[in-house]
């Protein structure tokens, strides 16, 4: 569950130039700490493929709790109306091992699921207007609420297999340079946590409302006291972990550099 909570959502909100076929829209690696000390890391990269008009999110996580160590990686498609194509999920606690193929078509989602040694396969039907969990902030923002206005939906928790309803919203904003801060509230499946979402507004004054592009820069869940943050360089979130980069090259086609977002290039340096 972490991971989709740790990986809400770092896109553009403006389209891909019609002249790339593809483009990284966010790379980066988050640490993550329990009570202030460090338990592993988060890497994420979202693209946007324009020949085929999808969105493609990549997500691997590592963390140590105590002796116990979980793996997970994430491989999530959906249109450019964010309504979800198809995912991809493995996980590994320890020896225990967890893969999740997912194909969507309209509300009917269809599930293969195994442990390693048996397939069972499922079929569901999902509410109307579902999403992948993972885009939820980019969902939020594409619907421009207003502060402290609830958005109820329904989101695919992808580790599951399942749909929930949730209810998250925008509780401030501030400027800070050329950015805009957002605090973003979220409750899923009884998880409440809190978001900082940094946004960059949209250069021409007419368009006051629209951002260009906004990342998750870190989240807090208060139930069980871990903490996310965006960081400057791998090595600031990898540090003292084990890097398995076996698993990551055949996930993301090589090592991230973790450098296409606002804290490593910062918006004042583009």
């Amino acid at each position: 569950m972490l991971y989709v909570l740790i990986g809400l959502s770092a896109l553009f909100f403006s389209p891909v130039n019609a002249a790339q076929s593809s483009q990284i829209m966010f790379e980066g690696y988050y640490s993550i700490k329990a009570d202030g000390a460090p338990i592993g890391y988060s890497i994420q990269r979202y693209e946007f493929d324009n020949k085929s008009k999808t969105f493609l999110n990549t997500t691997f996580m590592r963390l140590k709790m105590g002796e116990k160590v979980i793996q997970e990686s994430l491989k999530a498609k959906a249109n450019n109306k964010l309504q979800p194509i198809s995912y991809q999920y493995t996980s590994q606690i320890d020896d225990q091992l967890k893969a999740i193929d997912a194909s969507f078509s309209g509300q009917i989602m269809k599930l293969k699921i195994s442990d390693g040694k048996k397939v069972r396969e499922e079929t569901h039907k999902i509410p109307k207007d579902t999403f992948l969990s993972s885009f939820l902030v980019y969902v939020m923002l594409q619907k421009k609420l207003p502060l402290n206005q609830a958005f109820k939906y329904s989101g695919v928790a992808e580790e599951e297999g399942a749909s929930y309803w949730g209810k998250a919203w925008l509780k401030s904003k501030e400027t800070k340079g050329k950015l805009t801060v957002f605090t973003v509230l979220n409750s899923f499946k009884g998880d409440e946590f809190k978001s900082q979402l940094a946004a960059v507004p949209h250069p021409d004054p007419n368009e006051k409302d629209k951002y260009v592009k906004g990342e998750v820069l870190s989240t807090e869940f208060p139930k069980n006291k871990i903490t996310t943050e965006l960081v400057a360089s791998p090595n600031l979130a990898t540090e003292g972990q084990v890097l398995p980069n076996k698993t990551l090259t055949m996930l993301f086609s090589g090592i991230p550099a973790g450098k296409v977002n606002l804290v490593a290039t910062p918006v004042d340096k583009e």
